[in-house]
């Protein structure tokens, strides 16, 4: 048995917008995604609808007191966001001192809804053969 999974997130509108049109190919989250998640599928943090998908390609974790430091500039640089918007989004990391705190930079690209499917569905053994 294989169990794949899926990571609902919320998301700005705009942020989607740069991911859809592949100026923004990573992902910060201040909660690890389970390793069993193959993708994000993005709603609208304020409606609640779908906004597409992206297939989770690597994450890296910063912060902590086994992994990589991180600072504020840093991830705004990688994620296309400012620093002040930034702390706005992850308030909890904003009053913690940045080299303690955890955070995950997941790299992604857009998948359509049937790819998707096609992807959770796969085998295993036979991906990366056609």
């Amino acid at each position: 048995m294989i169990t794949r999974s899926v990571t609902v997130a919320k998301i700005r509108r705009e942020y989607w917008e740069q991911i859809a049109d592949g100026r923004k190919q990573f992902e910060l989250r201040d909660e690890e995604v389970a390793a069993t998640s193959r993708a994000f599928v993005f709603v609208d943090a304020s409606t609640g609808e779908h906004l597409g998908n992206a297939r989770i390609i690597s994450c890296t974790n910063f912060g902590g007191y086994d992994d990589s430091p991180w600072s504020w500039l840093m991830f705004s640089k990688l994620v296309d966001v400012p620093a002040a918007e930034l702390k706005e989004l992850f308030p909890v990391a904003a009053k913690n001192i940045a080299e303690e705190y955890e955070m995950y930079l997941y790299e992604i690209t857009p998948i359509s809804d049937d790819e998707l499917l096609r992807n959770l569905f796969a085998d295993p053994e036979k991906q990366g053969k056609d």
